[in-house]
């Protein structure tokens, strides 16, 4: 059981697994802002008077589509970190799994708060 405890402590303090958690978990944020911001501005471009944008609904769309973009851009960057690990395949996607769970639920947590503010 101690190797085990060992092997978890080094794996996240030692060889930077906690930092590479908080930085996918980072971008994700920045990524899922960016979406919301493109939804919202889709939801009300009836409202929005920018001057020198001619079209909020199509800079909606276009800031939406990055956000959701770089998500998936950072799904694979964590898919390919995953992959390079000399774990056992179902463990690996065990991990893909849960990581795209819980990554779509922050997703979906971010744009609830963002659309739904106070």
């Amino acid at each position: 059981m101690k190797s085990v405890s060992t092997f978890v402590v080094r794996t996240l303090f030692d060889q930077g697994g906690l930092k590479a958690a908080f930085e996918h978990i980072r971008n994700l944020v920045i990524a899922t802002v960016l979406v919301a911001a493109g939804f919202e501005t889709v939801k009300r471009f009836d409202t929005i008077d920018v001057p020198g944008l001619s079209n909020p609904l199509f800079a909606g769309y276009v800031v939406a589509g990055i956000g959701c973009l770089l998500v998936a851009l950072n799904f694979v960057d964590a898919l390919r970190k995953l992959a390079r690990l000399r774990w056992h395949y179902a463990l690996q996607a065990a991990l893909s799994i849960a990581y795209l769970f819980f990554s779509l639920r922050i997703v979906q947590l971010i744009i609830y708060f963002r659309t739904h503010s106070c």
